[in-house]
């Protein structure tokens, strides 16, 4: 395994204190300090070239997950390698092999061009300039920002840094890399390109991503395996796909008449189903099964111009997850 994680715990010591300045007095005599949790007993290994995606609400302990695998914070206890290295003993080597973009931080001078940056990352990489100039075109020209290089990473749009910070975490071609929340406020244009990219990149290198993201679309396109956190702890590790369909097995049935058809027939034949009068479109959501028998009994009555079924909301059936966890996870 190229990652493996066993028995991580991590818990950070918070200070309170109420507010205004009776608060701030009584805070400096008697400090009141809480502790909270943020990862139990986590277990978790990764294979080479796989994209995993990890899934949790705010303060589900993803970013904090991030952090203890790149060496930025140390666990109570547990043990974590990657590529066989201790993350917390800052190897050279292993830090030439991973590399982490977070949607939140900047690791661009803000008040000089991306391509000082670039530059810079070369040099701290001792990258030579024949790899350095190949593998900035392609990175460049597949996200398209070229005509952007030159331009003050404060001036940049949103989504043309998140493409600069991509960028400068692979410039040296590190074999894991870690998106925190990568889509974070972008417009869809710029998901998608980023999504696009990392299954790219990932054909091509075989390079491992570690992906956290709030939004569901992000790790239902770029991930097969998910981990699913869940105030600190593991809940589910698995096929994604699996988890919605456990979730919300039901899908919806869209069915198109090529003429206007008997509503009394509808009615009689049929029940639990919408159709609009104007478009003479019937509609009805249930489970495969129920779907597979209404379709047959549509098909033996009526003639249909255009079928089609689609897939429930993935951000409706997560929220339902996380309210009650353990109610989907019985069967799985």
């Amino acid at each position: 395994m190229l990652i493996q994680i066993n028995n991580i715990n991590k818990s950070f010591k918070l200070f309170k204190r109420d507010a205004g300045l009776r608060g701030s007095i009584k805070s400096f005599f008697n400090r009141e300090y809480e502790y909270f949790t943020a990862l139990k007993n986590i277990n978790l290994q990764i294979s080479e070239g796989e994209i995993i995606g990890i899934l949790g609400e705010n303060g589900a302990g993803k970013t904090t997950l991030i952090k203890l695998m790149v060496g930025l914070l140390y666990p109570d206890n547990g043990r974590i390698i990657i590529d066989n290295f201790n993350p917390w003993k800052r190897d050279h080597q292993f830090l030439k092999n991973i590399s982490v973009v977070m949607g939140q931080k900047n690791q661009l001078w803000w008040d000089i061009p991306a391509s000082e940056s670039f530059l810079l990352n070369k040099h701290i990489y001792e990258l030579d300039d024949k790899m350095y100039k190949k593998t900035l075109n392609e990175l460049v020209d597949y996200l398209d920002v070229r005509d952007k290089l030159d331009v003050q990473v404060r001036r940049l749009s949103l989504g043309e840094r998140m493409k600069m910070e991509i960028i400068a975490a692979l410039l040296h071609k590190p074999s894991i890399v870690l998106l925190d929340e990568p889509t974070l406020g972008l417009d869809v244009i710029s998901q998608s390109k980023i999504r696009e990219f990392v299954k790219y990149y990932n054909e091509c290198y075989e390079t491992t991503f570690v992906i956290t993201s709030h939004y569901t679309k992000d790790i239902q396109e770029m991930c097969e395996r998910v981990f699913v956190l869940h105030k600190g702890k593991s809940v589910y590790d698995g096929d994604f796909n699996s988890l919605i369909a456990n979730i919300n097995p039901k899908r919806k049935l869209i069915f198109e008449f090529s003429e206007s058809p008997d509503l009394g027939l509808l009615d009689k034949n049929l029940s639990n189903f919408k159709y609009n009068l104007d478009d003479d479109i019937l509609s009805s959501i249930m489970s495969d099964a129920e779907l597979q028998s209404l379709l047959q009994i549509l098909l033996k009555d009526f003639n249909s111009k255009n079928i089609s079924f689609e897939d429930l909301p993935v951000d409706e059936a997560m929220k339902s997850f996380f309210e009650n966890p353990s109610k989907f996870l019985i069967n799985l």
